[in-house]
């Protein structure tokens, strides 16, 4: 009787792991009649069957089946016993909801992505401002494709703020953080 029901529970967890699960490792419970056998037993069992519908539960059960066996093994039966079910509890654990999301299409805007290096529209022309307008263009230009006309428009930047015309180089860094920025942005 009891090798047909081992037969049977080894049967259910091929069946399970043909069905797409991770296959179980589980050895094979002591013969019965000696300590803790139909407690692990029914560990393996219950996580033979929650193979079949529960496939995590079922790998979580089968490591502490696992500990169980090896415990037994080490002649330590109350732990054996323990950790038996503690498996067989685990076997139980509910399924993790399968949440269903559905998928809007995705739509390509008429109007180009976000700009990386944003200026702020208007900020008086002061030396701290055109500095930090220079450097915003002279990030902007590390992936720019037309790096010649940037580069020339970024000297005059630079010319500017060193002759103090801050809003000079304020504009000439916002042209060259425009036109590299739009010109990346557009697939």
């Amino acid at each position: 009787m009891s090798a047909a029901l081992m037969a049977a529970a080894l049967s259910v967890a091929h069946a399970a792991s043909a069905a797409g699960s991770v296959p179980l490792s589980l050895p094979a419970p002591p013969p019965p009649g000696t300590p803790v056998s139909s407690t692990l037993r029914d560990a393996l069992i219950a996580i033979e069957q929650a193979a079949a519908t529960n496939p995590a539960a079922a790998q979580n059960a089968a490591f502490t089946y696992n500990a169980a066996i090896q415990e037994y093994n080490a002649r330590e039966y109350e732990r054996a016993r323990a950790s038996a079910l503690t498996a067989i509890s685990q076997s139980a654990a509910p399924a993790a909801p399968v949440v269903s999301v559905a998928h809007a299409p995705i739509v390509a805007h008429a109007f180009p992505g976000p700009r990386y290096y944003i200026i702020p529209d208007e900020l008086p022309a002061t030396a701290v401002n055109a500095r930090r307008y220079v450097a915003l263009a002279h990030r902007a230009m590390a992936s720019c494709p037309t790096l010649k006309a940037a580069a020339a428009e970024y000297r005059g930047a630079l010319s500017a703020l060193s002759t103090k015309q801050y809003r000079v180089a304020m504009a000439d860094s916002r042209n060259i953080v425009d036109d590299c920025t739009a010109l990346t942005a557009t697939p």
